[in-house]
Parts: structure tokens; sequence; C-alpha cells
């Protein structure tokens, strides 16, 4: 039985993944999964449902938005914070949590609770 909090990390960066799973750790996340496409977040997600899915809006192979639709598709919602270096991608969505590159620990911490939060 998996305990603590597990988040995917949807980034084909991987100095960047690597970065974000620290920033996690320090809010108390144990548990991780990386992808860098949209099939391997699914994969990732449908083997286990994450308490946070941290979305790299580009991905070089394929959209992150589409992925995070796809994923909520099928294993429902989750909160969800969009990392992107281009916050206006995000324009037509004005729920979306989003955290502007670069950004700090303090960044990624209000973001996790506002996205807790929606979630809810």
């Amino acid at each position: 039985m998996h305990q603590g909090l597990h988040a995917l990390i949807i980034e084909d960066e991987i100095i960047a993944g690597v970065g974000m799973q620290l920033v996690l750790s320090d809010l108390g996340f144990d548990s991780f999964a990386f992808a860098g496409t949209a099939n391997q977040a699914l994969e990732q997600a449908l083997l286990r449902k994450p308490d946070l899915v941290t979305v790299d809006v580009r991905l070089l192979a394929g959209d992150g938005i589409e992925a995070a639709h796809r994923i909520f598709g099928a294993i429902g919602r989750a909160p969800t914070v969009y990392v992107t270096g281009d916050p206006k991608a995000l324009a037509h969505r004005p729920d979306a949590v989003v955290v502007e590159k670069p950004y700090g620990p303090a960044d990624m911490a209000r973001a996790y609770e506002r996205a807790r939060e929606l979630n809810a």
C-alpha cells in the first residue's frame, strides 16, 4: 500500500524535473513519477493516482495541457500546477493554477495550496 504524497512531474528536461522534485520534497512529497510525453504521463497516472500533477506546458514532443486532459479523462481530477515560461499560453483557462518559470519554492508552495483548494 502506498503512503505519503505522490507527485507526477510532466517535464521533458531532466534538470528541470529534478529541480521540481527537490522543491516538492520540501513540501512533503515523498514519491514521484516522471513523464516527458503525454503518453508517459498517462501511463504513470494510471499506475498511481497523483496527489499533485505538475505540467510543463510546452513539451518537446507534444503539449502538456493535452497530457493533463488525457490524465483527467482517465483518472478524474487531481490538483494541477501548470509550469511555463509563457503564462499567456493558459489565458484561455482562467481557472488554471500557473507558475511562471523561473519559480522558487515559495511560488510552488502557494500554487500547490491553490491547486488543492480548487480541487477540494
